[in-house]
Formats: C-alpha cells, sequence, structure tokens
C-alpha cells in the first residue's frame, strides 16, 4: 500500500499556473517569471496556511508563538520565491514547470499538489497517532518526530528538488538553502516544543487535523 499527501490549491491559483504551464511549453517569448514567482508563492502558502494556519489558530499558547512561526514563514516565502524565479528566462523555466505540473492532480473537480509518503513512515506516523488517540501520552514525542519526517520529505520534494532544476549559481544557491534551512527549522523546532506545551488529548486533535491530508492507496483508487 502507497501513501501520499494530497494538498488543495484553489481553482483560480491552479488556473494561473495551468496557464503559464501552456505557454511556457508553446514557446511564448514574452517573460513568465514574474507571473510564475507570483503564482508559485501562492500556491506554497496555500499549501503553508491549509496545513499549519489551521494547527496555529488551535494553539491555546497566549503568546501565539505558533501564529507568529507560520506567519514569519508565509513572510520569508512571499519575499524570496518571486526573487528567486526572477532570474531566468523561459527556457529554463520549462523544467521546473514540468515537474510540479506532474504533481499536480484534479480530484472530483478539485485541485492538489500530491506528494509520496515511504510507506513505513506513514504506517509508523498512524500507529503512534492512534496510541495517542487512545490517551497514551508516551508515543507523542515519536509522532511528532514522524510527522515532521512527513513535512521534510515533502519539502525535499516540492522546494528542494524543484530549486535544483533551475541550476542557480552558487551565491543565489547558498542563499536559498540557507532560507530553506532557517524556515524549516523554525517550524521544525516548535513542532517539538508541541508535545511540552499541551496534554495528549489535545495533541491529538493536532495529528488528526494533519491526517485528513495523508491519502492510502485504496483512498487514491477510489478517487479516480
Amino acid at each position: 500500500m502507497s501513501y501520499k499527501i494530497s494538498l488543495q490549491i484553489q481553482h483560480d491559483t491552479h488556473h494561473r499556473f495551468r496557464e503559464i504551464h501552456s505557454r511556457l511549453n508553446e514557446g511564448d517569448r514574452i517573460s513568465l517569471a514574474k507571473a510564475l514567482g507570483e503564482n508559485l508563492t501562492d500556491i506554497a502558502c496555500e499549501i503553508i496556511e491549509q496545513v499549519f494556519g489551521q494547527i496555529a489558530r488551535m494553539s491555546t499558547s497566549s503568546d501565539h508563538e505558533s501564529e507568529k512561526i507560520i506567519q514569519q514563514i508565509i513572510e520569508t516565502t512571499r519575499k524570496y520565491m518571486p526573487w528567486s524565479v526572477s532570474f531566468f528566462g523561459n527556457d529554463r523555466l520549462i523544467p521546473l514547470v514540468n515537474y510540479l505540473y506532474d504533481m499536480t492532480h484534479e480530484i472530483e473537480g478539485e485541485y492538489y499538489v500530491r506528494y509520496p509518503v515511504e510507506r513505513n513512515l506513514a504506517v509508523e506516523l498512524l500507529s503512534y497517532v492512534q496510541e495517542i488517540k487512545s490517551g497514551n501520552s508516551y508515543y507523542v514525542f515519536p509522532a511528532l518526530k514522524a510527522f515532521t519526517a512527513v513535512v521534510e520529505q515533502g519539502v525535499n520534494q516540492l522546494v528542494r528538488q524543484p530549486k535544483q532544476l533551475l541550476k542557480f549559481n552558487v551565491v543565489v544557491d547558498k542563499t536559498l538553502n540557507g532560507v530553506i534551512h532557517l524556515t524549516t527549522q523554525l517550524g521544525y523546532k516548535r513542532f517539538d516544543k508541541l508535545g511540552s506545551l499541551y496534554d495528549v488529548h489535545t495533541i491529538s486533535q493536532y495529528f488528526e487535523h494533519f491526517l485528513v491530508f495523508l491519502e492510502d492507496e485504496v483512498k487514491q483508487t477510489s478517487a479516480v
């Protein structure tokens, strides 16, 4: 059985991406770097918001630290994503949009970006979450570690691998690697802290929210 994370994107955002994809592959001579940068930024922020924004709003922390971190990640994305794409002509952007196009899917009139998750990792996470739902707090930290690994697989497939396709020069590549490292570590450290901030019942609600995005092979087959 295989597992995937399915992340919804808005109709208008998807329509703009499809239009840019078509124009690039048809050899449009008008520069599309700006339009693509803005579109990819919208896609990224929609994904961040639907997964982590809801988790942040569920937080009962009086200092709203989770919300502040998610906002910082979104602001950083909006700053660097358009900038990074702006360096390239249309020909250099084609491998990137084709890669991302292959990761988008329509299911019952809705549009999703999907990435595969290693089966062993998904099964491990699901087993931990089941223990947490039963009130076993021992599995909170192992579950958070597995959750972070699932997110990291998404970062690899949706951020790092597409970045490699653009073949940045050394200076820009180093800058972007630093930005990616900073933003991911902000999130991962917050995940770790959740286990010490909340009781097992509250943590269970967080995982229930996230597991909505995890699909197994049976769900995927029935959706086709």
